[in-house]
């Protein structure tokens, strides 16, 4: 779509004078990259990037203003000290350098924290520790409930850290009202059972949140702009903020000066994942629908309790909407329709930096696709690792350069695969000047992607396919399909470097049977094999599970065999809790610390770690064991062509991000 398909997305915006080149706000996204809080060369060019690509206004990662009470990671900027303002200063400049403004996110993680990150037990309202929740997925410690005094204090500290900001050169500040932070942990009943003043009913439990935005107007003056991101809805078992509760909060906080809100929800439960998405398969624009009934709010005159009847507008003031996976065409209707005012492109900024500019030169077709891994978050949350991202290879990476210096000389590079880690080599290799070709021996472009998509909750995986062949073509890449490049092709075309990217040969088991009629691999399964009622899947992991969820789906009765004590391991935290619960819930038997040691013609042998052994009936056994590199290729290479590489699942079976990863590393250093 060109650009004037998006007349009011890309159209200038303003907030409490504020003045945006277009409707397009990057939200806050920690990177974990700061040391001892400070903003260094990778943070700095992760959002130069982001201000070059085109976005209005980025609100820079959540900042903590209680260091180390506050900290969410180890490597979270911090602003509760004068020291870090030069650094800030720099970050600023760099942002405004591309046309973009900025604010800062002022946050403390309140119970969310964990004692290895800020030393003592965290604390919270209340002595309530945090449940599960969709986009951390652990469980809290219980968390030690502040005084009125520390209360006030950390309401100071807030107010602080907007003044340092101010001085710093931002052009605003968004409080953190949202997840499993402090304030909205004050506006939730759930999480907040205090009986004093900041606590009971939903105007007093909002006291923190309006204390702090009147404490940021006494030290910024009213001219800086002030934003909340607030859950405006907490669903579920301990869900604590029902949409009267969040549209009273808005109103309070327009009233005590907040120039803007970014419009979130949240949700709490104790069976997490029986009946929740994956982000892979989230739908666009989450927040919309919530915006909508906010915009259709009415409050009566002169009254607390706000509801859906005639009477004075609830809200006034600017709201900033969006949803996991941004569609620009959805954004513009929403803009259009009066439904928002900003809207808000996160990961997807992530995936491609400069997807705004894309959508103004009508080139957003080739964007880089976010496929909803969430491994921009599970390797912060979980293990307290620098940002990743499975389609960008560059994000989290040494300083964030995006910068591809041309090749010093120009080779011939012959790519052998058509999966994500080939695609990724052959095409930062053309980019940088290479003539590449790529063989693969399928009709179609995708490799495993093909497969991976097949188990439900996957459509955000989907574009991925389309995205690496466009990709492919655009960069120069000569692209051969149906066609398998062999050794004597290599060397016929004297090549200068061959990449293998021959993907996983399927895994063999040492064990009586396994070549019996009713063995297949569950990959082939999952491309469409018939398999039968009675299904035993060989293998717990990633692979196994989803093939299970996808079976069960089907009616089929599925028993998973698994040598770990655990289901899935290894898989985001998150995307794991929640198909582990849809495989409970559609009844699936997990057998583990067992192991496979016979197949039968109409059933499987298992063993557990004592010894005891269990006949399981079975018309189709799928094994989804780890699969090995097929190293064929490479192996009849070596010594007879100058570079050959092996990359992706053909060095290494593992996930798109690593496949990808090791295309463009290889990519990089041809």
């Amino acid at each position: 779509m060109k650009a004037a398909a998006f007349p009011h997305l890309l159209s200038p915006g303003s907030i409490a004078g504020m003045r945006l080149r277009n409707r397009i706000v990057m939200p806050a996204m920690g990177v974990n990259m700061a040391e001892g809080g400070f903003v260094n060369d990778a943070i700095v060019n992760h959002y130069a990037e982001r201000a070059k690509g085109g976005v209005g206004l980025i609100v820079v990662e959540v900042t903590c203003v209680d260091a180390p009470l506050g900290l969410n990671t180890s490597r979270m900027l911090a602003i509760d000290d004068d020291k870090y303002i030069p650094g800030f200063r720099r970050l600023v400049d760099a942002i405004h350098s591309h046309g973009a403004k900025c604010v800062l996110e002022i946050s403390h993680t309140g119970r969310g924290a964990k004692r290895k990150n800020v030393g003592e037990q965290p604390v919270g309202p209340s002595a309530v520790k945090k449940p599960y929740d969709f986009i951390v997925g652990f469980e809290g410690e219980e968390p030690r409930a502040l005084s009125r005094a520390e209360i006030r204090a950390i309401e100071d500290k807030y107010a602080e850290a907007a003044l340092r900001a101010q001085r710093a050169g931002f052009d605003g500040v968004e409080v953190h009202a949202t997840g499993y932070y402090l304030v909205e942990q004050f506006l939730s009943k759930t999480a907040n059972v205090r009986t004093d003043e900041y606590g009971g009913d939903a105007a007093n439990r909002a006291r923190f949140a309006l204390n702090i935005a009147r404490k940021i107007r006494g030290k910024t003056g009213p001219s800086f702009p002030l934003l909340y991101k607030l859950s405006v809805l907490e669903i579920g078992e301990f869900g604590g903020i029902s949409l009267k509760d969040g549209l009273l909060a808005c109103r309070l906080l327009q009233e005590a000066g907040v120039d803007a809100i970014e419009v979130l929800a949240g949700a709490w439960s104790t069976n997490p994942g029986r009946r929740d998405v994956p982000d892979s398969g989230q739908a666009k624009g989450l927040t919309f629908p919530i915006v909508r009934l906010m915009k259709l709010a009415r409050i009566a005159r002169g009254g607390k309790r706000p509801g859906f009847f005639l009477g004075e507008k609830a809200l006034t003031l600017p709201l900033i909407a969006g949803g996991r996976t941004f569609d620009p065409a959805l954004a513009e209707r929403a803009l259009a329709r009066g439904r928002a005012e900003f809207i808000f492109m996160g990961r997807a900024l992530l995936a491609q930096p400069d997807l705004p500019r894309m959508i103004a030169d009508g080139t957003y077709e080739d964007a880089r696709p976010c496929i909803g891994c969430g491994k921009c978050t599970d390797g912060q949350l979980q293990r307290d690792e620098r940002i990743a991202c499975s389609g960008n290879a560059v994000l989290g990476k040494g300083d964030n350069d995006y910068a591809l210096p041309p090749a010093g000389r120009k080779k011939t590079v012959l790519v052998a695969g058509g999966g994500p880690a080939g695609v990724e080599a052959a095409r930062i290799a053309a980019l940088r000047g290479h003539e590449v070709t790529l063989y693969e021996r399928e009709e179609a472009l995708g490799g495993l992607l093909r497969v991976a998509i097949v188990p439900p909750d996957k459509g955000n995986l989907a574009p991925l396919i389309g995205y690496l062949g466009r990709q492919a073509r655009r960069a120069g890449v000569k692209v051969v399909l149906g066609s398998e490049l062999t050794a004597e092709m290599a060397l016929a075309a004297r090549a200068d470097a061959v990449v293998c990217a021959t993907g996983a040969s399927p895994a063999r088991l040492p064990i009586p049977g396994f070549d019996a009629p009713i063995v297949l691999n569950a990959k082939v399964a999952l491309e469409g094999a018939r398999v039968g009622r009675r299904v035993v899947i060989v293998g717990g992991g990633a692979v196994g599970c989803e093939a299970a969820q996808f079976l069960a789906g089907k009616g089929k009765r599925v028993t998973i065999v698994e040598m770990l004590d655990s289901l899935a391991v290894g898989m985001v935290a998150t995307s794991r809790t929640i198909l582990l619960g849809h495989i409970e819930r559609l009844r699936v038997a997990a057998l583990t610390s067992r192991r496979c040691v016979e197949i039968r013609r109409r059933s499987v042998v298992v063993e557990s770690a004592d010894g005891a052994r269990e006949e399981l009936p079975a018309d189709t056994v799928l094994i989804a064991v780890g699969d090995g590199p097929n190293r064929a290729l490479a192996s009849r290479l070596a010594g007879k062509v100058a570079e050959v590489y092996e990359i992706g699942d053909g060095r290494l079976p593992g996930s798109v991000m690593e496949a990808v990863a090791s295309g463009y590393a290889i990519g990089k250093a041809l």
